[in-house]
Formats: C-alpha cells, structure tokens, sequence
C-alpha cells in the first residue's frame, strides 16, 4: 500500500505482492520498493527548513520501475501501461521536436545561402534596386545565427543535425563579407567595424581550426579566403600590427596547404600573400618611425572632425554625395581591385570612425543597427559570442562562459530606419534630423574600367545627386598621347584632345589604327562637359593631367579642377606623390624629403605645425578665392582637398628638385596664385621645413614676390606651379612577400 506522499509509482491494490511480483534473482519486491520510498520520504520530511534552500525533491528515477510488473499480472496493470504510453509519448515529442529544430535550421541555412549568392547578381547603381536584398539578406542570417545560437546543443549532436564548429565560423564570415558588402555600397565605416567584429571574433574563437583542414582541401580553402577577407578589412581599418599578425598566419597556412594536398592554385595564392606583404609595406614604409626604429609614429589618413575656421555663409550649401573613384594604373602596387591612389582616395573621403579596431574586438563599441527595413523586436540580438547561452560550441553543457564581440543587429526599427534611409544623401533634412550622424560621400570605385562604365557610373552619380549635392570625379591612369591624329577630323577642335586612358577593347576596323584606338578608349575633357550642369569637383594623376587645364565651363555651375604634375623628378614606390598630399600631407613631406625617423615629440610638434599649416591656407582661401570655389569649401571633404592642394603647391614649388613647370600642380579655372604665394603661407612652410632638418632640401630664400591682390576672379591668368613625385622609398623586400609584384587583373569594385 502506498500513501499520498509516496511516490505515484504504479501499485497493485487488495493482494498479497508475492502473488503478482515475480522475484527472480535480478529484481526485488514491489513492496519492498515502496518501503524504502516512503522511509526516504520520511528521513526528507524530517529534515529542517533553511531559509533560501528549498527540500530536494525524490528523484524520478527512484520510482519503481514498471519494467518488474510480472507478466501475470498483465490484466491488473492498465495504469503502468498508460505510464509506458505517456513516456513513448514524451520521446516521441521529443523526437519530433528536434525534428522540427533541426528542418527548421536547415530551411533558414538554405535560404540565407540563396540570397548571399544573389548579392552578386545586384546592380551597383541605384540603391532602390540592391537596398531591399540586402535587408532580406541580413534579416535572414540574424534570424539564422540567433537560432543555431539558441539550439546550437541539439544541431551539434550527430543523431540529429552533426553542426560542425568549422560551419558555425562559416556562418560568422558570410555575415562579416555582409558587412563589408554593405560598407562598400553605403560608405559607412560602422559596417566596416562590424565585419572587422565578426572577422575577429571567428579567428579568437578558432572556428576554422581543427583536426578536420589537414583532411579537407575544401575547408583549408575557405579558411585562406576568410583570411585575405579579413586582411582586407584591416587594411582599410589601417591596422598594421593586426595585419602582420595575419600575414605570418595565412603565409603558413599556404605552406600546409601545398605541402598536404599539392594543390594547382598554390602559385597563385603564393602570388595574393605577396601582393598583400607588397602592398602593407607600401603603404606603412613611409610613415616615419621612432628613432628606436620599433614602432611607426601616429597618423590619421580619415577626416578627423576638428575645430576650424568655417567659410562665407555663400559656401556653406553645397556637400559632396557621389564620388567616382577611377584607377587604372597595371603597374602601380595593388591589392584585390585597389591601387594605392585609390585607396589614398577611398581613405581621404571617409570619417575616422568614432571607435578603434581594438575595442571593436573586444565588443567594447556600441553595436549599430542591423541595416535592414523590417521591423525588429527590441532587443532580438544576435551577438557573436561563445557564450551567454547552454548552446555555446565551448562547452554545451555550461553557461558561465559569457563574452560579447558584436552583433548582427539590435536597436529596433528607429535604430534600422537610422541607418538605411535609400537616396537620403541628399536632403538637407537628415543633417536636421540626426546631427550626430557621420556621413560619408557615396562612391564608386572602378579599377581598370573601359570608357562605357565611367560613363555609367558618372551618370548615376549626377542623377542621385539633389540640388546642393556635387560630383567628385578621381581620375588616376596612364596618360593618352599627347598626339592627336590627323584622322580625327579636327577632334581637337571640340576638346578631344587627350586625357586618361582606360581599359581598351580593341576590336574591328578601329583596332588597326592605334591611334584611333587610343582617342576613342580615352576619357576626354569633352567628354565630361555633359556633367559640368551641376557643381562638378575633378581630381586628376596623370601624366597628361594637362589636357583639363582648360575645361570649358559652359553651364555657370561651380567647377574646379585639381590638377596632378605631369611629371616627377623623384620616384616612391608608395603611390603618386600629388595624390599623397591630398591624403597625408604631413607622411607626403617626409616622403619627398627622406625622412624616415624622427622623435615622438618632434612628430607631435610637426602635426601642430600642419593643422596650423592647414588653418592658415584656409583664411587665404577664404579671402582670395573666388565665389565658385568658396561654394566647395563648404564640405568638409571639399575644403580639405583644395587645402591640401595648396600645401603640395607650396612645399613642392619650394623643394630643389622640383624646379620646371611640369613637376607642379595645377588648377582650373581657379589658379590660386595669390595664396600659394603670400609670403605668411612660405614662412610656415619654411617653419615646418626647419623643424625637420631638412633645409638642404628646399630654397629657404624668398623669390622676389608680388603682394596679394585682391579676390581674382576665375579667369586669371595661371601661374604654373611645379609639382611632386614619388621619392625612392624602400623597395618590397622580404617580409612574407618573394620578390616583385602581382599580375593585375581587370575588375571593378563598387562602393
């Protein structure tokens, strides 16, 4: 007999147990169970009360097991029999549960790979178009990557799904190359930081290693891409030390891979890990380091938002929102589909994030909004942690590991609506709205592209552009020759004269005469007139830059044209030095004149005298530049360009080895001939000079000189200034790399 607080253990009623129990050498009496269960209720009964420490409760596996109910007795067991059903049931619910986890996972799997193979189908212009598969892409893998987070115990046990932690990483990295997508068509350096988070986290967390890569040449391939992903997002977070630690990483990874499998593509990876040594050296050789020689000194490449002297209230209105970002230069050092004039580009027309690599690792930045347009439940995060959840891959059955290294989302629809607003670039009204808000210029950048895609991009950026929104077109390419064939029926007299040259197509009749071939695959100043209708922003490196000297401007629209030396009497393997001035011009002196150490104090006190440099040009800017050119000066990024044009002016036209008129930069229609020559503007750069040492290098006597005129207006005749080159910087040596550079391939990036 049992009473109420016995355990519900099924009990036969009104017999002796002897006449139902069989009692073989393996089993015991039911009742004799029974007796110890209620004894073990008692002794539980009689233990006191603490507060705070609730009574264990009798276990259920110390019920009596109903598998010692004879057969005999089989008519007197309906009870046992509905328990045996009740825990069929129970596992079968189970069973069917994880049946559902597991489809369930695969479903979202599946569909999450379908769309991330789609991004590659999208057009690159027109947001309307590629804006709303990029938010049903990364709603479904945060949905995704919640939900292996959630179940990650159940999907890892072989029976049902056998998830392995390589898949799990997998997962991570195609979010990451989201990001880093989404980054490239949005400017957004939060989404830069965010693939930097997720990249990160996969290589702290060892999601690619194991066991499994020395096996699976597959898996080892992933990994290598993973890696030159990662070192990609480094090189535009400017983390050097990260970068190094990758390259040693991936360079022995490629040594395991072509030792275990033979592989044929090991040359050509051979061949990506040394244009990726090639091109960190590069671009970090220039930097001068500490007289100890261990560390580079400081340098921002970004726009550092800074106190500064604003312009006229007439300049204040216009904002650069679409740049076309052109490279076309096979023999200048690159990696993937970027030069270093490109990157220089791409860096000067960005923001410093407000958060360093370092504590975007950590998790310590704040996370930003996934970029999608559906509406998100506060607070449905799905964080990229080996922790915080019992399904962590560490150890599954522990939640006491927590961590936090970013998120696929999470601040709600405010948050989502924040940050992927299409075609709002150009309304005054989300500067109103969100001033906290850092925009960066929308841009495409074309590596190599023929003559029918600058046109194409060029005209989507003049069409998304509003009416105070401007165009700026970087044109970095092999000069056109400077001779124009007597069978273009007088191209030159309607300003197709030269310019740069693009990608050719050779191809029928016109492939037989080279010099046809080469007018008609140039990009002619004529050719940009079209899109001179509204206030147009040209940056030109080329060595027939001197062919939009004299571009027409036929609508009264702002117009400016910055204008590279057509030649450079000193050589640098870092990039082309006029470029380099429009991106650091503090690293561009020391660059053209051989400075390769210096003091951190010293280093600090040069940066002053350039912001001081750089304050100075502006308020002769702003007092002798006319009109047109003070409505550029009313961007940020604008007004550092045409500052830091003015500085590579003076500093070149002062250095002893730039002496002809060729070797400086030039302007259009805007000469600024009385501010690169005001003798407050030459006594700074004489300063800075003096601070380096270096006074051997430059003409530290004054030119006879004429005294500032007032505002010129724009057609002022020009006086040519000479302009830089890169210096002999040391060439890529060994380091991870082998010897010189990469094959180049045609291909086009779009922002």
């Amino acid at each position: 007999m049992t009473t109420d607080s016995a355990p519900s253990t099924p009990v036969i009623q009104d017999a002796p147990p002897e006449t139902r129990v069989h009692e073989g050498p393996h089993t015991e009496p039911v009742a004799h169970l029974q007796q110890q269960q209620q004894q073990q209720q008692q002794q539980q009964q009689q233990i006191p009360a603490v507060e705070g420490v609730p009574v264990p409760p009798v276990l259920e596996t110390e019920r009596v097991p109903v598998e010692h109910v004879t057969e005999g007795a089989a008519a007197d067991t309906d009870q046992p029999t509905v328990a045996t059903k009740d825990g069929v049931d129970a596992s079968t619910q189970n069973t069917e549960r994880a049946k559902e986890i597991v489809e369930e996972f695969e479903y979202l799997l599946e569909k999450s790979q379908q769309l991330f193979s789609g991004l590659s189908d999208l057009p690159e212009i027109g947001s309307k178009y590629w804006m709303p598969h990029f938010q049903r892409t990364f709603e479904v893998y945060t949905k995704l990557w919640k939900y292996q987070t959630q179940h990650r115990v159940l999907l890892e046990k072989p029976e049902h799904y056998g998830l392995k932690r390589w898949e799990v990483g997998e997962i991570a990295s195609k979010i990451g190359q989201l990001y880093y997508r989404y980054y490239l068509r949005t400017s957004e350096t939060n989404y830069l930081q965010e693939a930097y988070m997720f990249y990160d986290a996969i290589r702290e967390r060892s999601y690619f290693k194991g066991e499994q890569e020395v096996k699976n040449s597959a898996l080892m391939i992933k990994k290598l891409r993973y890696y030159a992903r990662f070192i990609m997002v480094c090189l535009q977070m400017n983390n050097a030390p990260m970068m190094l630690q990758l390259l040693e990483e991936v360079k022995a990874l490629i040594d395991i891979y072509s030792t275990t499998f033979n592989p044929v593509d090991k040359m050509e990876w051979s061949l990506v890990v040394k244009e990726m040594a090639m091109f960190m050296q590069a671009v970090c050789s220039p930097v001068p380091s500490n007289h100890s020689g261990t560390a580079s000194l400081p340098v921002s490449y970004r726009l550092v938002a800074r106190r500064r002297l604003r312009p006229e209230k007439d300049g204040s209105k216009f904002r650069l929102q679409e740049a076309v970002i052109v490279g076309n230069r096979p023999t200048q050092i690159k990696f993937s589909e970027l030069t270093l004039d490109m990157y220089y580009m791409l860096q000067m027309l960005e923001r410093e994030p407000s958060t360093n690599s370092k504590e975007a690792a950590t998790g310590s930045a704040a996370t930003p909004a996934i970029p999608a347009a559906t509406e998100t439940a506060e607070g449905s995060t799905a964080v990229i942690a080996d922790g915080s959840t019992a399904d962590t891959p560490e150890a599954p059955e522990t939640a006491a590991d927590t961590g936090g290294a970013g998120a696929v989302g999470g601040k709600g629809k405010a948050a989502i609506k924040d940050k992927v607003e299409p075609n709002e670039r150009d309304k005054d009204t989300v500067e109103k709205e969100r001033p906290g808000r850092r925009v960066n210029p929308h841009k495409y950048v074309l590596y190599q592209p023929n003559f029918s895609q600058i046109q194409v991009y060029l005209a989507n950026a003049f069409r998304e552009i509003g009416e105070q929104g401007c165009v700026l077109l970087y044109l970095s390419s092999e000069g056109a020759s400077t001779e124009v064939p007597d069978t273009t029926n007088g191209a030159a007299a309607h300003g197709y004269i030269g310019g740069i040259a693009t990608a050719r197509r050779s191809s029928g009749e016109a492939a037989k005469d080279r010099s046809a071939e080469q007018l008609i695959n140039s990009v002619h100043p004529a050719d940009l007139v079209p899109y001179t209708r509204k206030p147009f922003f040209l940056v030109v490196e080329s060595e027939s830059s001197w062919a939009y000297k004299d571009m027409p401007n036929l609508f009264n629209q702002p117009l400016l044209c910055l204008l590279s030396p057509t030649e450079y009497p000193i050589t640098s393997s870092s990039g082309s030095i006029y470029t380099f001035f429009l991106h650091s011009p503090i690293v561009a002196f020391c660059v053209v004149s051989q400075i390769t150490s210096m003091a951190a104090e010293q280093w600090s006190e040069l940066e002053t005298l350039f912001i001081e440099f750089e304050d100075l040009a502006l308020e002769l800017l702003n007092t002798y530049a006319s009109s047109q050119v003070r409505k550029f000066m009313g961007d940020d990024f604008l007004r550092q360009i045409v500052i830091r044009h003015v500085l590579c002016c003076v500093l070149l036209d002062l250095h002893l080895e730039f002496v002809r008129p060729e070797h400086l930069p030039q302007s259009s229609p805007e000469r600024f001939k009385d501010v690169v020559s005001a003798p407050v503007l030459l006594r700074k750069a004489r300063d800075v000079i003096e601070l380096c040492s270096v006074e051997d290098r430059y003409r530290m006597s004054d030119r006879p000189l004429t005294p500032p005129a007032k505002p010129q207006s724009p057609t002022q005749e020009q006086v040519p200034p000479a302009s830089p080159q890169p210096i002999a910087a040391a060439t890529v040596a060994e380091a991870i790399t082998g010897d010189s550079g990469a094959n180049d391939h045609p291909a086009s990036l779009s922002t």
